[in-house]
């Protein structure tokens, strides 16, 4: 498209609407460079001005028509207006043309939503965002029967400007907050025509570790009528709430340990989320400092990051492939153990496929399935009295106790099924858990 077409294509709209100077200029967007919609709006009136005027000086008259073109393109216009046909600049002046697809709102819409847009953000210590936009069916019909009618093929919608001039203008207010269209921690939504603004802040995450040094601890919050079931690891964090002043917490883990289990050696990586923070930006010694003061003593955390939220589905994918290590006591329910089945149960499950059926226990919130794991090795020792304690090195996923005591055969094979005797896992630690492919270890 030459300059000439794009002239003419402008005078043929202008004919028929009238138009802003952004709106025009968007119809043209992607021609020319460097330029906003209403500098290049603004351009292309004063060119159609100035070849009205051309006509003018050498015909002395011009046609109904582009009187109409240049009543349409406003103050541009309105000096030529004054000079050859001041009736009808007299009455532009005092009725004004209102912009067939904005109505002459987008200047003071970009306008005033950056201003409460930056409030908002500076409300919830935001420093990097996206906008977005809703824009009223009724103008998006409008500029879509533009586009079609006119052939326009270099045009970018209302939409995204408003978009990004909201964007630019908020950075130009204030430099310390920028946009970022792959790690924002908000998105600040504009609607057109109302100019209203609203923000949808994102949650905060942070990567660590937890212990939990005490048994009869669930790791997620466990409603009961008369309170929590049991103390939690979510209970734990809370006070990062009170520091964020966070709405909400939720605590996703490399895997879960039972709730008479504990957590120790390594810890378990987790990341806590906290959803729509209106404080983000603080020193990690002073979120885990606060996420340790309600835990009783019972969990400790250490956070060693903040994370993204597609960290969340990487600890989630992974935690069933991570290797863990267990401490189980164990006993037999019928004659004690012998050094000879301690030395069989090592020779036996080192690198031992097992097949695990959903254990009993758990087939109220669990799918009844099996599953094939892999116990790597063991190392067994007797304590005082009949005690065992054995420590399971196995890929993520196997349940401990059912590896004992084979769950009614459930499990196959288990201790019990290759000793012949009845065997039983009495406690259980969790004392090493691998960290997430690309989050540490």
């Amino acid at each position: 498209m030459s300059e000439e077409d794009v002239v003419a294509k402008a005078k043929r709209i202008l004919a028929d609407v009238p138009l802003c100077d952004r709106c025009l200029g968007r119809l043209f967007a992607l021609l020319g460079y460097g330029w906003s919609n209403k500098e290049r709006g603004d351009a292309i009136k004063r060119v159609i001005v100035m070849e009205l005027h051309k006509k003018y000086r050498i015909t002395g008259t011009l046609s109904e028509e582009d009187f109409k073109v240049l009543e349409n393109i406003g103050g541009q216009a309105l000096p030529l207006l004054r000079l050859i046909a001041p009736e009808r600049a007299e009455r532009l002046s005092a009725q004004g043309r209102r912009c067939a697809i904005c109505s002459g709102e987008l200047d003071s819409t970009i306008e005033r939503a950056a201003r409460e847009g930056l409030k908002l953000l500076r409300a919830y210590d935001i420093r990097k965002f996206v906008v977005g936009a809703r824009v009223s069916e009724g103008v998006t019909r409008v500029e879509e029967d533009l586009k079609l009618r006119y052939g326009l093929a270099f045009s970018e919608s209302l939409k995204a400007e408003l978009r990004r001039e909201v964007g630019k203008l908020i950075q130009k207010l204030d430099p310390s907050v920028e946009a970022d269209f792959e790690e924002p921690e908000a998105t600040l939504l504009v609607s057109f025509p109302e100019g209203n603004v609203d923000i949808q802040v994102n949650s905060l995450f942070l990567a660590g570790r937890y212990w939990k040094l005490g048994r009869l601890i669930s790791q997620a919050y466990w409603p009961s009528p008369t309170g929590p079931r049991y103390f939690s690891v979510e209970q734990a964090a809370w006070g990062l709430l009170r520091l964020t002043g966070g709405e909400r917490l939720v605590v996703h883990a490399a895997g879960r340990e039972d709730v008479d289990a504990r957590m120790l050696g390594t810890g378990r990586p987790l990341i806590v989320e906290i959803k729509a923070p209106r404080k983000r930006h603080l020193p990690l010694e002073k979120l885990e400092s606060h996420a340790n003061a309600d835990s009783k003593g019972l969990v400790e955390f250490r956070f060693e990051k903040v994370a993204r939220r597609r960290d969340v589905r990487l600890y989630k994918e992974e935690s069933a492939r991570l290797r863990k290590t267990y401490k189980a006591l164990i006993v037999s329910l019928e004659e004690p153990l012998s050094g000879a089945d301690l030395e069989r149960l090592e020779r036996e499950f080192s690198g031992r496929r097992v097949m695990q059926r959903t254990p009993r226990r758990v087939l109220h919130r669990r799918p009844d399935i099996t599953r094939a794991r892999t116990v790597y090795k063991i190392r067994c020792r007797r304590l005082l009295g009949e005690a065992v304690e054995c420590l399971v090195l196995a890929e993520g996923g196997l349940y401990i106790k059912e590896l004992v005591d084979g769950d009614a055969g459930r499990t196959t094979p288990s201790f019990s099924e290759v000793l012949g005797k009845a065997l039983q896992c009495v406690e259980l630690d969790v004392i090493g858990v691998e960290g997430p492919l690309g989050l540490g270890s």
